[in-house]
């Protein structure tokens, strides 16, 4: 069984605490699919399955008129990649939080789903007890990500990353705020995963928030991960980042 990763934000993310039914979407174009789901979410007195959309044209529509908290949705609908669901989705409606669903492990799809700020990605075999606890996290303002899933988009990003430094010439204005190669694996999950928010221009406390780890634990972090790029400041890492394509 997959660890999971848990990654609370503001408010409490706890299961049980998310205020009044939270208003899901399902979208998925496997008919069978959704009625799995909608049968192991019915018992689930605070999520309410508000809309089901079989293809990506309806669940924009779908999402602009019933504003869901959350979207439950396949990593493809219809032939369109659910990243790029997801984009349009958040563009109707901001606000809307996305889990991906797979049937398998869809190791394609991960490394672009962390890229963009998926706030969920399970596998379809995921018990009910995980899949409800997850969408009331993801409501919350949380994340959840199965380990296993967490950890292939972590390398896969970073391999990306090496391979696009090693084609590019990083000799410009900004020069000495990059590495001029990632290597592999050089930052671990949880450091790519915090140089992200860094880029982002989260502080050292709002990160600590977001993760639920000591404000001085990611302290630690930020120093580990600006001796792995050889820069000097956060700024610098941020604009590393940026040049990598990491955000």
């Amino acid at each position: 069984m997959n660890k999971i990763t848990l990654k609370p934000g503001k408010p409490s993310a706890r299961a049980g605490h998310c205020p009044s039914p939270v208003k899901i979407l399902l979208a998925d174009d496997h008919e069978v699919a959704r009625e799995g789901l909608r049968k192991m979410l019915r018992c689930e007195a605070d999520i309410e399955i508000v809309g089901e959309a079989d293809n990506a044209s309806d669940a924009i529509k779908l999402v602009q008129e019933l504003k869901p908290q959350v979207i439950v949705m396949d990593v493809t609908i219809s032939g369109m990649c659910g990243c790029e669901l997801s984009r349009q989705l958040k563009a109707v409606y901001p606000p809307a939080r996305v889990i991906f669903l797979t049937e398998y492990e869809a190791e394609q799809y991960t490394a672009e789903a962390l890229a963009n700020s998926i706030n969920g990605f399970l596998t379809k075999n995921s018990s009910l007890e995980l899949l409800s606890n997850t969408i009331r996290v993801v409501a919350c303002g949380g994340s959840v990500w199965q380990e296993k899933l967490l950890e292939n988009a972590s390398k896969k990003m970073v391999k990306a990353l090496n391979i696009r430094a090693e084609r590019q010439n990083l000799s410009s204005e900004h020069s000495s705020s990059a590495v001029s190669i990632v290597p592999q694996d050089v930052l671990s999950p949880r450091e790519l995963e915090i140089l992200i928010m860094v880029a982002r221009g989260y502080t050292n406390k709002e990160i600590s928030v977001n993760m639920d780890y000591a404000e001085i634990t990611i302290k630690k972090y930020v120093k580990s991960i600006l001796n792995k790029l050889n820069v000097s400041n956060r700024t610098l890492a941020g604009i590393a980042a940026v040049k990598f394509g990491l955000v």
